[in-house]
């Protein structure tokens, strides 16, 4: 009888027999239980055909051949020579040869009058074959003696591809012949290989495009993948359309203009519509869900504080979840600044805070009506009284499930997600599925930003002109890609640029992801005060530090950022009444393609825009693998090579939830089967729940 039980898949890895060591490292690395392990995705394979003759000699291509070791030349009496092994292919005499101090293990793994297969590259070297640095190859793993196969994974410190492909293909022998989970795909594409196959394919695989998207096992997995993505949001917004929000009887229109009047500044048409939109929506009987996007500086912020005003004034508690201390600092600032004649208990929870336990019990007795957190609001201690409102800043930051937890500190709790980076209508149905949306397209200031492009060539130029304009008082943020410097030919880490600048800047500082929450605030301080002019840092400034009087921002490597992500950044100058200036420093010898993405930069500072031309120009490999669009962290499916599976996968979702929303037919094990494997744990809480 066949084994379809998927338990096996769901177990912990640890419980593998033969028993497997670095459990930790490997738990660290891919995930404790066996699916975690199979379908951790290879990074590539190299293929290499086994040389029968002379004749299939190609020079310069990595090829299998079977040697015979004859003698060894090593090289005592000058070092400066390679050491040289003489062999024979064919009868062909083949100089084997190492550019190397270590020598001493040679004459051990190339034992003379030896037969051996080794693995290299061959060329002809005055009229002779030599192969430099070849390596030895087991027999066992040619595929019909024809063809050499290995399997690359991403690997880690003290954890080897190696180690990692032996231990996935004894996971494989354990998988079990699944019954089939799917219908449309098979009305697509023919051929189609069952899960286990695929599995087992990719992890052994016979030919060269087995791992490619186009590969039958690769469409099969990325289906799956993407299926059970697009059946548990079916099955959230199915389970959203029966839960009932609160009752709210207050006018919108009156609500929108008394907080008018707390603002020192004019609402845009803009931003009255969309607080009237999600106002209208809050108030209706069914559960809201809803989006609202707008580009960085179109002041998101105060339609989120408007909304939250309305439920507040209600009697309910509002929190609002975002992703950075720094945000949420910033955040607290300004609803505080808004609301302060306003009988509103404001709080703030972050991980440091120091009187957590207090601010919690406000929260839990109904003392505190909005709070303003990070993750640490995710905490299974932080209880509410009456939370009916739950806000995300940025939410691509933030998972489903993490949303749902949220939601659930309350008993009817509508939810708002914002975004600043705009969302090509092409990928909203993928990414976010059939979510109600509204945009803010206009900004509530004239923001002007010039947009430069420089050769990194001419950073001598660039730190000219920051002199003469940090001599008149401005400020400036030098944005680069990393940390610590990974490439001793690259310049663009934190660590090589601030040596350089801080020689020319003394009031200059670093700021990073791996500064502790104090030390980040404290730099930003001083640049506000000006004690600092000079910021060199990564990303962290991406999100929503508002700083009016620093103009000039540096994107170092900007050929390396999505320009969703540049768009981001730039939005961080050119805030207050000066003009922005955005230096985008790119990379010598830069390709045709990256000087066409940043010449959109340059071009447009309409985020809508650059993102439906960067969406045209690269497809979406790069915008998914961001995540800048709130996606998750897919393995197999790939946007731009899978469109066409996403809308099979959205219709056949659709059409399961309108028939069997509970998957109680013959079917719905399968499909809860297929649900557990890819861990839509939400979805299927929500079908055990009924």
């Amino acid at each position: 009888m066949q084994n379809t039980s998927i338990k096996i898949l769901l177990s912990e890895i640890k419980n593998l027999t033969p028993k497997i060591k670095k459990v930790d490292l490997i738990e660290n690395h891919i995930g404790s239980n066996i699916i975690d392990l199979i379908t951790f995705k290879p990074k590539r394979f190299i293929m290499a055909k086994v040389c029968d003759d002379t004749n299939s000699i190609i020079e310069n291509q990595e090829m299998i051949f079977n040697i015979k070791v004859i003698k060894h030349y090593p090289n005592f009496y000058n070092r400066r020579l390679p050491y040289k092994i003489g062999a024979l292919f064919n009868d062909q005499k083949v100089s084997l040869i190492f550019f190397s101090k270590f020598t001493g293990y040679l004459r051990k793994v190339y034992p003379e009058n030896q037969n051996l297969f080794i693995r290299g590259s061959i060329e002809l070297y005055k009229k002779n074959y030599q192969i430099s640095h070849p390596e030895i190859i087991n027999s066992n793993s040619l595929v019909n003696n024809k063809v050499f196969l290995k399997v690359i994974y991403k690997q880690r410190k003290n954890l080897k591809s190696s180690d990692i492909h032996s231990l996935i293909l004894d996971a494989c022998k354990t998988i079990p012949e699944l019954n089939e989970w799917n219908h449309n795909l098979f009305k697509f594409y023919k051929d189609i290989p069952s899960f286990r196959e695929s599995i087992i394919n990719i992890h052994n695989p016979k030919r060269e495009d087995d791992l490619s998207d186009s590969s039958l096992n690769i469409i099969r997995l990325a289906y799956d993948e993407i299926f059970s993505y697009q059946l548990s949001l079916a099955i959230l917004r199915n389970n959203l359309k029966k839960l009932r929000s609160n009752s709210f009887k207050l006018n919108p229109n009156k609500i929108i203009d008394y907080v008018k009047g707390l603002l020192p500044f004019s609402l845009t048409e803009d931003q009255e519509k969309a607080s009237l939109e999600i106002i209208e929506d809050i108030k209706k009987e069914k559960r809201t869900l809803r989006l609202l996007q707008g580009d960085v500086g179109s002041g998101k912020t105060i339609v989120a504080a408007i909304t939250a005003f309305y439920v507040l004034k209600t009697g309910f508690q509002v929190a609002i979840l975002v992703p950075t201390e720094l945000l949420a600092k910033q955040h607290y600032k300004l609803f505080n600044k808004i609301f302060h004649k306003e009988n509103i208990n404001l709080d703030i929870l972050l991980s440091s805070s120091l009187n957590k336990k207090k601010i919690k019990q406000k929260l839990y007795c109904g003392e505190t009506n909005l709070v303003i957190g990070t993750h640490a609001l995710l905490q299974d201690d932080v209880l509410f009284n009456n939370l009916s409102y739950a806000i995300i800043d940025e939410q691509h930051r933030f998972g489903v499930e993490q949303r749902i937890k949220l939601r659930k500190k309350g008993n009817k709790v509508d939810m708002l997600l914002l975004t600043a980076t705009p969302i090509p209508r092409t990928m909203m149905l993928t990414v976010l599925g059939d979510i109600s949306a509204s945009t803010i397209h206009k900004k509530p200031f004239n923001s002007k930003i010039n947009t430069i492009l420089k050769n990194e060539d001419n950073i001598n130029q660039v730190i000219s002109f920051l002199n003469k304009r940090i001599y008149l008082g401005e400020k400036v943020f030098w944005v680069c890609p990393k940390i610590e410097d990974e490439n001793l030919n690259s310049s663009a880490s934190i660590e090589k640029r601030f040596s350089l600048l801080n020689k020319i800047y003394s009031k200059s500082a670093m700021l990073h992801g791996k500064m502790t929450s104090k030390d980040k605030s404290k730099v930003l301080e001083d640049f506000r005060a000006g004690n600092i002019n000079l910021i060199v840092s990564t990303v962290v400034i991406e999100v929503g530090i508002d700083i009016p009087d620093a103009n000039i921002i540096v994107i170092d490597n900007a050929n390396v950022f999505g320009l969703a992500q540049i768009h981001q950044l730039r939005g961080r100058v050119g805030r207050g009444e000066k003009e922005g200036t955005c230096i985008l420093l790119y990379q010598s010898n830069p390709t045709d393609l990256a000087l066409e993405r940043l010449a959109i930069l340059k071009n447009s500072q309409n985020g809508f825009e650059i993102a439906e031309k960067d969406l045209e120009l690269r497809g979406s490999g790069e915008l998914m693998g961001t995540k800048q669009y709130g996606a998750e962290d897919f393995k197999f499916f790939n946007y731009e090579s899978h469109f066409k599976l996403a809308q099979i996968a959205i219709d056949e979702a659709r059409e399961i939830v309108e028939s069997d929303p509970l998957l109680k037919g013959k079917r719905g094990d399968l499909l809860i089967n297929l649900l557990k494997i890819f861990k839509k744990t939400d979805a299927t809480n929500l079908l055990a729940a009924g």
